[in-house]
């Protein structure tokens, strides 16, 4: 999901330029990707899919098979005072089903998508670099603040809607990922690199960050380790990537909470996407369509065409494998396995959105972002786009520059979708003026 953690790591005296940038630039994401999409399933809704994407956050109630959605600008703007447009760089859920979303700000829903309050504490008005919710305790959340004397982390005690002093953690160089254990609660993990680039570190709490054990994590000069997820069986095992951005990327996986580190994958490009699931099995995906799948007590990958990857996931308990993939190069973007990855069918594409969310402050913010989206999907006009129909950066067609013509009608014995598009609610629109991002943006 980052933006531009895949960025080459310079050399000393770069670490005042990075802090300064963050200040003024996007807010970057969570889980060691350059994308926004992630695939969200909250415990307590058998029945509920969130998927991040990056025009706003999608819901179906039934499965997957319709999908409705509360738009970027109202996920960000929405219930604030706010009337910059803002990107919403990655989505997480908290323990209770709450969703989080990190712009500059972080705001959190937890009606459904409906209302999006922002934070507040000590995080108010200052650049967010990360958050991450406690997986078993809904009360606490992380978030990495950015100022120009370093890095530092702050805590939640109440779900995300205020963040308390003192840090627990602080670093004068870059904190690049923390997640906190499923199976240990307390356990929580840190990735940062020093101010020079050249050095990078795996700090361990045990104590909800009371005391820390920094352990040094040896990387290539140049590249940059991120968490992609600690075990959720075993809090001493914790799944990293380094990256070098486009050139290169590794997993990295150590076993023994940082003491040593085996480098079982390395490839030419980016990974997208990474999962163990709940049978011990690990999954990373490529945005160039290839999926490396590590079999339950295997200790070599083995790679697999896939399609291009933009998430993977899983829900809690099942064996189901979900995939977010590119509508025009996959036929779909949304898409499940039931053969551990070897094939991936459809079940949801953008065209299938049935408008925004019912409840009233969505249909109602959201109308015109609506009429918008359906000009640059082609499932209906787009007022005022301009030339094309597509908006000042969509491409031919009006499906954004990378999104590809609308892919042909899904097979009907692969589909679990049977969504036709669906026309907005015919809600007056409250007269915000949004420019919508199309499907993709920028990657480092």
């Amino acid at each position: 999901m980052l933006r531009d953690r895949g960025r080459p790591i310079g050399s000393s005296g770069r670490l005042a330029a990075l802090l300064m940038a963050a200040l003024v630039s996007e807010a970057r994401a969570d889980g060691a990707f350059p994308d926004e999409f992630s695939i969200h399933f909250p415990v307590g809704a058998p029945h509920r899919i969130y998927v991040g994407a990056n025009f706003g956050l999608l819901v179906s109630e039934d499965d997957g098979a319709t999908w409705r959605y509360a738009c970027e600008p109202w996920v960000t703007e929405g219930s604030s005072a706010s009337l910059t447009q803002d990107n919403v760089s990655f989505y997480q859920l908290t323990a209770d089903g709450a969703m989080l979303a990190q712009s500059r700000e972080i705001t959190r829903s937890e009606d459904d998508a409906c209302t999006w309050p922002p934070s507040g504490g000590v995080i108010a008005g200052k650049p967010i670099f990360d958050m991450f919710p406690d997986p078993t305790d809904a009360t606490v959340v992380l978030a990495v603040v950015v100022d120009v004397s370093g890095y530092y982390i702050v805590a939640s005690h109440d779900g995300g809607k205020t963040f308390v002093d003192p840090p627990i953690y602080t670093s004068t160089g870059l904190i690049t990922g923390v997640e906190l254990s499923r199976s240990s609660p307390g356990v929580i993990y840190v990735t940062s690199i020093n101010s020079s680039g050249t050095g990078a570190t795996l700090a361990r709490s045990d104590d909800h960050g009371a005391h820390w054990t920094p352990l040094p994590v040896t990387v290539p000069a140049g590249t940059e380790p991120l968490i992609m997820g600690i075990d959720p069986e075993d809090a001493d095992t914790v799944y990293l990537r380094v990256t070098n951005g486009a050139l290169y990327d590794s997993v990295v996986i150590t076993s023994n909470g940082g003491q040593t580190f085996e480098t079982p994958l390395v490839i030419t490009g980016q990974f997208s996407a990474f999962l163990r699931s709940s049978d011990g099995a690990l999954y990373v995906g490529e945005l160039a369509g290839r999926l490396h799948v590590r079999a339950p007590g295997a200790t070599e990958f083995t790679s697999l065409p896939g399609p291009h990857f933009r998430c993977l996931g899983q829900r809690p308990g099942t064996s189901r494998v979900f995939a977010c993939g590119d509508m025009g190069l996959d036929g779909f973007s949304v898409g499940y396995s039931d053969d551990s990855g070897q094939t991936f069918l459809r079940m949801m594409s953008f065209i299938d959105l049935l408008g925004p969310l019912t409840c009233a402050p969505v249909a109602a913010a959201c109308v015109d972002h609506w009429a918008r989206i359906q000009g640059v999907l082609g499932i209906g006009p787009v007022p005022d786009a301009g030339p094309g129909g597509g908006g000042p950066d969509a491409g031919p067609g009006g499906g954004g520059p990378d999104a590809g013509p609308p892919p042909p009608p899904a097979d009907p014995g692969q589909t679990k979708s049977g969504c036709s598009s669906a026309g907005g609610d015919g809600v007056v629109a409250l007269g915000l003026i949004v420019v919508v991002l199309l499907f993709r943006r920028m990657r480092s």
